[in-house]
């Protein structure tokens, strides 16, 4: 990982300090709760126990108190390549978000097959949102080189010295100001997803469906070389995020109020989602799994062009972009934090933009079978964008013990009970789909929950 300082590794087995990380170092990174940071290669752990941790400098592995740790963040993991096509989305109600392959569903359950974790079988209590692909090639997926990218000319805006992206491991990376693009043939609806990992201010604009390879100079564009729409998101100073529709001749206008996502600055790496459609006029940013912002342009959909373009505006900041991936959208804003439309029915939402309420009975042959008001109804599975299941209104179930959240490597996250993490498998327990064996691989960052406070009793009887 390219972004944490190597700090004082806190253990007596290890030397005091070391030098930082190369930019495009490939290691896991050790997060603590007291803000250090250490770089290297997690081998184990053991809930309640220890979290061994091996560090190039030291000849043998480092233990640490599982306490001590806030998270981790893991270097990509070549078996992560081997992954199936998902064909869905699912949410659940308590904000987990998992992919994978729908293989049934009936009153009881929906079972989902993943690569990373087998079947999953999940009560229908656990259920919020399930989100269909669109059954459409992807357009892109993955960096492979610098291959078909053009490296962008010098910007006389650009503060101090300007360079080039460089490649390595299926990432770009950038510790200077400089741009890439490549012509993706975005189609009209797109989806675009990419992890950005950065270390200093991030400060990145995007350029999408720009029909210029080169980077554009906004402050004298009207004097610049010939190019077409575009729109230019950008994040500013990390926690600053702006949408700006880019015509040579028109006024530079952001579409609303600059947005202000905090939670950037308590990170340095997030999944982003984008969502756009020329017809709708529509941008819709998701930043780790969630959307942020849904942007709909009053003048008409700016982007003339079918290129991406990406610009690291800051000279001595470092970041990396990974996993870029670009498919066709079916236009369903599939946002599994919203609320379901109706919380007493099932809701199938149509890709034609109709739905059909009622109770979904079975999931099966290339159908769902349904109840609704009118009798029992058959709604092909082909033409279905999403399925909002109703608010269950049962007792829920137990919360899991010492609960960790592991956020997967191209979006979504799962929480549950941590057993045992080692190279081979992660072992857990879920409330929902009960034990699970992880694919360690699948996961891009781990989370440990803050210790229990302990309270100390002084009246009789208690010790």
């Amino acid at each position: 990982m390219i972004l944490c300082g190597l700090l004082a590794l806190g253990a007596a087995a290890a030397p005091a300090r070391s030098a930082p990380a190369p930019t495009n170092a490939e290691t896991d990174c050790l997060s603590f709760r007291d803000g250090d940071a250490l770089y290297g290669t997690l081998l184990e752990v053991q809930p309640g126990k220890v979290v061994r941790w091996r560090h190039p400098d030291a000849s043998e592995p480092i233990d640490f108190k599982p306490e001590s740790v806030a998270q981790i963040d893991f270097a990509p993991r070549p078996s992560a390549a081997r992954r199936a096509e998902a064909t869905c989305k699912l949410w659940l109600a308590n904000g987990d978000l998992l992919a994978g392959s729908l293989v049934a569903c009936d009153t009881n359950a929906l079972s989902l097959e993943t690569w990373y974790a087998g079947v999953l079988r999940i009560p229908r209590r656990a259920l919020q949102t399930l989100a269909l692909n669109p059954r459409t090639p992807i357009v892109f997926d993955g960096l492979t080189g610098l291959d078909g990218w053009t490296e962008g000319n010098a910007v006389k805006a650009f503060a101090g010295e300007s360079g080039q992206w460089s490649y390595r491991n299926g990432a770009f990376y950038s510790d200077k100001a400089a741009s890439i693009a490549r012509d993706l043939k975005l189609p009209d609806q797109a989806q675009i997803q990419f992890d950005m990992v950065w270390r200093g201010p991030l400060s990145l604009a995007i350029a999408l469906y720009t029909d210029s390879l080169q980077p554009i100079l906004l402050t004298d564009k009207e004097n610049g070389p010939d190019f077409g729409g575009f729109y230019s998101l950008r994040f500013q100073n990390t926690v600053f995020v702006t949408l700006t529709p880019i015509r040579k001749k028109d006024p530079l206008r952001s579409l609303g109020d600059m947005l202000i996502i905090q939670s950037l600055a308590q990170k340095n790496r997030v999944h982003v989602d984008l969502r756009l459609s020329k017809a709708d006029r529509r941008v819709a940013l998701f930043l780790d799994g969630a959307l942020v912002k849904d942007w709909i342009d009053p003048g008409g959909f700016a982007g003339e062009g079918t290129g991406i373009r990406f610009v690291n505006n800051q000279a001595g900041s470092a970041l990396k972009i990974s996993n870029l991936r670009v498919g066709k959208w079916n236009g369903v804003l599939d946002d599994g934090s919203a609320a379901a439309p109706d919380p007493a029915h099932d809701v199938v939402l149509l890709e034609s933009g109709g739905k059909v309420s009622g109770a979904v009975m079975a999931v099966a042959d290339g159908r769902i079978s349904m109840l609704t008001t009118a009798g029992p109804t058959n709604v092909p599975l082909a033409g279905v964008s999403a399925v909002e299941f109703a608010s269950f209104q049962g007792q829920p179930p137990p919360a899991a013990q010492a609960r960790v959240r592991a956020t997967f490597v191209q979006g979504g996250a799962v929480t549950f009970e941590l057993l045992a993490w080692r190279a081979d498998g992660v072992a857990g327990l879920s409330p929902d789909f009960g034990k699970v064996t992880f694919d360690p691989a699948a996961f891009g960052r781990l989370q440990f929950p803050p210790s229990e406070p302990k309270t100390t009793e002084t009246s009789e009887g208690h010790r």
